[in-house]
């Protein structure tokens, strides 16, 4: 029997790389279009592509053999493409709605779209963030995330076709390395290595939802291989349930590490959402999915990797 096929978008990122890991354990061939795929380490049952997720020669070679797209390519932050939605329209918009118009022609392939619970909802009352809420984005990257879900589930309406979207809260974890603007955790983790004030914007009373890299992946494994059974567009979100303000993180990785953290308060910038907290009551249901590992665990066995391994 033919091995099933996959298409993974996005793989050179920290997502990508942990969920080519965890395919590892199943009956998959995994095809890889990323710019920078030469960088990836071979792995057995893994095709190398190495240019654009709008490339439709390549595309069309390949989607034939596919039953399922994980879409995880992304290329911007909130804080780094403020003041620039065109960045976001050419680079983010545009190579994915190239894309779609190529998927058109495959209508059995499943299409899973990672988008993000942190920046697509904005400032809400509810303590704990249902998929139904009024999408009110305040950065020109949650912008973009909303217009690529719209952009799908009108594509699924007029062709009748599946997809999922998964709207994760804020994942870190072993193998994310510190870039500028990229993950509050290894930022911390970075600057408390290089022993530099941390910068933070506003008081540190922000709170977000810290979701364990290996959860998240575990969740996308299951939606590769368990097919949706019909042609609808399903939206999760999917996140640890439990919040916690900057300030209480940086108390908890102060606890982990034994160090302190010298923090440096600025003004707080207009695209922070104040609070995000999401429920994953939907997701639990439909799929039995709930997080396994807690804030503390996982800043440790993160610790534990930055050290022999961040930069």
């Amino acid at each position: 029997m033919k091995a099933e096929q996959i298409l993974l978008l996005g793989a050179t990122g920290f997502v990508g790389q942990h969920l080519l890991w965890a395919l590892q354990n199943h009956s998959l061939e995994t095809h890889v279009i990323a710019r920078h795929a030469h960088i990836l380490p071979i792995q057995p049952g893994v095709h190398y592509h190495a240019t654009s997720l709008d490339d439709t020669a390549c595309l069309t070679r390949i989607l034939p053999h596919c039953q399922t797209v994980i879409h995880l390519a992304s290329a911007s932050t909130p804080g780094s493409s403020a003041l620039q939605p065109v960045f976001e329209a050419e680079h983010i918009i545009l190579p994915t709605l190239r894309f779609l118009e190529v998927l058109q022609d495959y209508p059995s392939i499943h299409l899973i779209y990672l988008s993000s619970g942190g920046a697509v909802y904005g400032n809400t009352d509810h303590p704990f963030i249902p998929e139904q809420t009024t999408l009110s984005p305040l950065s020109y990257y949650g912008a973009s995330k909303v217009a690529i879900e719209q952009f799908i589930q009108a594509f699924c309406q007029q062709l009748h076709r599946p997809a999922t979207i998964l709207r994760p809260s804020n994942f870190y974890g072993p193998g994310q390395p510190y870039r500028p603007g990229f993950g509050i955790i290894p930022t911390i983790f970075h600057h408390l290595r290089i022993q530099k004030p941390l910068s933070i914007w506003g008081d540190g009373n922000i709170i977000r939802d810290y979701l364990y890299i290996d959860d998240l992946t575990r969740l996308c494994e299951h939606l590769i291989t368990h097919h949706s059974s019909n042609n609808t567009v399903k939206i999760y979100n999917v996140g640890a349930g439990q919040g916690h303000s900057l300030n209480q993180l940086c108390e908890l990785i102060e606890e982990v590490t034994g160090q302190k953290i010298q923090r440096n308060y600025q003004t707080a910038r207009q695209v922070d959402v104040r609070r995000v907290v999401l429920d994953c009551h939907q997701v639990c249901k439909d799929h039995q999915w709930f997080p396994k590992i807690n804030l503390k665990t996982g800043l440790k066995l993160t610790w534990e990797w930055f050290q022999h391994h961040g930069e």
